[in-house]
């Protein structure tokens, strides 16, 4: 149910009484009216825990608020919402798709990639913050009614070729630039909720209140996910919420999983989680149940989509949730703070929330057919990139389980931690100014909290400006051993200036590779590059928060001497770290920079 405007104004106020939102600046450039949008964007960025500033272009004024002293520029958006329509692109989407040649729509295609491209790429020269490209879906169904599925001139399949290759071609060429698919808010609302003819011929403003709420809720949702602090686990209970029952008492054949009702809810809130983790998001198992029961229906329940595979850490047992949830967090090596709990129970949410209330807890519904759905309004749960690391997270836990256990056995039989780190034959490669990881690198900037000197965000955008100045070196790192490869989890931003100095503006590096000395390897290694480069003196700082002070001795150990003025300076005349020969004692192979 849509709230109405009075309604959603007085709710919105309510939120904004409680404080904490996170202040966002919107720049909205438009070639239909968007000041009608604007309500209900302040009502959805509430909801998110957003507080917005919105600068509205002149109508049809795009090209021109694409230059560096326009009105948007000025105000400095951290999310600019282009609003844009078919005929923006091409005249040729002024007549329907039916009328158009065969023989010209390819084409016009080419044209309308190569007029987005442009204007995206003069709002990217000009523009900070993150850009939101949005395309006008058509307001009546296709020329061809429902035959247009089976015919060859297809309206619907032409068009989404054509967003597939306008969102193939940002994704490639620009950093900082997302493609909204209001098609697809389309579909979820109905055409018919959507829009409003009437404002539309009237106004020229398309939506209907459901569909100036479905809009704006993707935009704040799109910020939240941009600008709020990321969640990377989502933890969830087994019995009644995996699958409808208790498995200790209902036993294999008792409990709702399958394709009658209730199980197939539960089914396809499988799916759901599964789908999640090709976002990135790392899944955990937290339980109070006989691990022998529940084991079982993971390896043989016939429609148990879930595997122990599946989860980067498991803990089924009878101990207090919140101590459970403390110990996966010491696992996985990652803040309580990027949890998600998910659990059926009033008694296990309330115990999270009171004992870790850094902790987002997510009740499911208690009727089964809600449950699927029940994480789908989450920002932080949506995102704006995806890295091949990303896809490939619970693998590499498994992996550092992997080396866990080898650990383990070595001190077992009287090896040390000297031994076990040469074990793991460790080959690192170093590359410098690599604008091709530039998603990746920006991600580190946002997520990397405790191994982090500075904890300083930027965005892609910042990063390739950097990549590609004089002014700047941008390293990182991956790290290979015999379990696999960790994809790019370190990174050091140096500036560099006159008479031979540059300064560590950041240097961080993914948990997942703390203990096996790649901090080490990566900054005699970036020290080696910058002396080669005409680098005489390194200054550093170390910025401390509540989650770094892993790295607060990180700078005097390695060789930094701390100045009056509490910053670190490090001369690259001198030795790196405490050996004579800074890499003699790192038990790492280095390839790079390259």
């Amino acid at each position: 149910m849509v709230p109405s405007l009075h309604q959603a104004s007085r709710l919105r106020q309510h939120l904004v009484s409680l404080g904490a939102a996170k202040h966002i600046r919107l720049g909205i450039v438009h070639t239909y009216t968007s000041e009608l949008l604007e309500p209900w964007l302040h009502f959805s960025a509430a909801l998110n825990q957003l507080s917005l500033d919105v600068y509205h272009a002149s109508y049809g004024t795009t090209v021109q608020e694409a230059s560096s002293d326009s009105g948007l520029a000025k105000h400095a958006p951290d999310l600019t919402l282009l609003l844009l329509t078919r005929e923006d692109l091409h005249p040729a989407f002024q007549i329907p798709a039916a009328c158009i040649k065969a023989t010209d729509k390819q084409e016009i295609q080419a044209q309308a990639q190569q007029a987005l491209g442009g204007l995206v790429r003069q709002f990217r020269a000009s523009i900070p913050g993150h850009i939101v490209v949005t395309i006008l879906p058509g307001q009546s169904s296709p020329g061809l009614g429902l035959y247009d599925v089976m015919a060859e001139q297809s309206e619907s399949h032409w068009w989404n070729c054509i967003k597939a290759d306008l969102a193939g071609h940002l994704r490639a060429q620009y950093s900082g630039v997302s493609y909204l698919d209001l098609d697809q808010l389309v579909t979820q609302t109905g055409r018919g909720n959507f829009f409003d003819a009437r404002l539309w011929f009237s106004s020229a403003f398309p939506f209907s209140p459901q569909g100036a709420l479905a809009v704006s809720n993707a935009v704040s949702t799109l910020a939240a996910s941009i600008h709020l602090p990321k969640a990377k686990v989502i933890v969830v209970d087994a019995d009644n919420t995996l699958w409808g029952g208790v498995i200790g008492a209902d036993g294999m054949n008792g409990i709702a999983l399958g394709q009658e009702y209730p199980g197939r809810a539960f089914v396809e809130f499988q799916k759901r989680l599964m789908s999640l983790q090709q976002r990135g998001f790392i899944l955990a198992l937290c339980s109070k149940n006989n691990p022998d029961d529940l084991n079982e229906v993971l390896r043989n329940h016939p429609h148990q989509l879930l595997k122990e595979a599946h989860f980067a850490a498991q803990r089924v047992n009878w101990l207090p949730k919140p101590d459970n949830l403390r110990a996966i967090a010491a696992e996985l090596n990652l803040g309580l703070d990027s949890f998600i709990f998910v659990d059926d129970s009033d008694y296990e949410c309330s115990a999270v929330r009171h004992s870790l209330p850094e902790v987002e807890v997510i009740q499911v519904p208690s009727r089964p057919a809600e449950i699927p759905s029940c994480l789908d309004a989450l920002a932080r749960l949506e995102i704006v990139s995806l890295t091949e690391e990303d896809l490939e997270k619970t693998a590499m836990y498994a992996q550092e389980r992997m080396r866990k256990s080898q650990l383990e056995a070595l001190t077992d039989t009287g090896g040390s931690i000297d031994d076990y780190l040469r074990s793991l034959n460790m080959k690192m490669t170093v590359h410098r100014d690599d604008l091709t990881s530039v998603t990746r690198l920006a991600q580190l900037t946002q997520k990397t909290n405790q191994f982090n000197l500075t904890t300083r965000r930027y965005s892609e955008k910042d990063l390739a400006e950097m990549i590609g100045s004089e002014n700047f070196s941008v390293y990182h790192f991956s790290l290979a051993d015999n379990f696999g490869n960790s994809g790019i989890v370190g990174l050091a931003i140096v500036e560099l200036g006159a008479s031979g100095r540059a300064r560590l503006d950041t240097f961080l590096m993914s948990c997942r590779v703390i203990g096996r000395m790649a901090e080490q390897a990566f900054l005699v290694t970036i020290a080696e590059d910058l002396v080669a480069r005409g680098v005489t003196e390194l200054a550093a700082e170390y910025i401390p928060t509540r989650k770094n002070v892993l790295v607060e001795r990180f700078l005097p150990d390695n060789g930094f001497q701390q100045a009056d003025d509490g910053g670190y300076l490090l001369s690259l005349g001198s030795s790196v770290g405490n050996a004579s020969d800074p890499g003699s004692n790192i038990p790492i192979t280095v390839e790079g920079p390259v």
